[in-house]
């Protein structure tokens, strides 16, 4: 698989809303991104090792790209 094609676990959220709110900013600026585990952490909201919280994907292209956006917005 082309390094440019790889998709890898960028961040793991407690809630889907934070995870929502992270993937519409990528959205936004056109960083192709998609969420799982919402329905996991909505039964088990105790994020550990076995249920590690909503994950949000991307293209590892992206991944610097991402970090600087989702940056921004927290104000770090």
């Amino acid at each position: 698989m082309d390094e440019q094609e790889k998709i890898i676990i960028f961040a793991a959220f407690d809630t889907v809303i934070q995870a929502n709110l992270a993937k519409t900013k990528l959205d936004a600026y056109g960083i192709p991104c998609f969420l799982t585990e919402e329905n996991f952490t909505n039964l088990y909201p105790l994020r550990n090792d076995i249920f590690p919280g909503v994950r949000l994907h991307l293209f590892e292209k992206d991944r610097e790209r991402a970090e600087e956006i989702l940056k921004e917005e927290s104000g770090s």
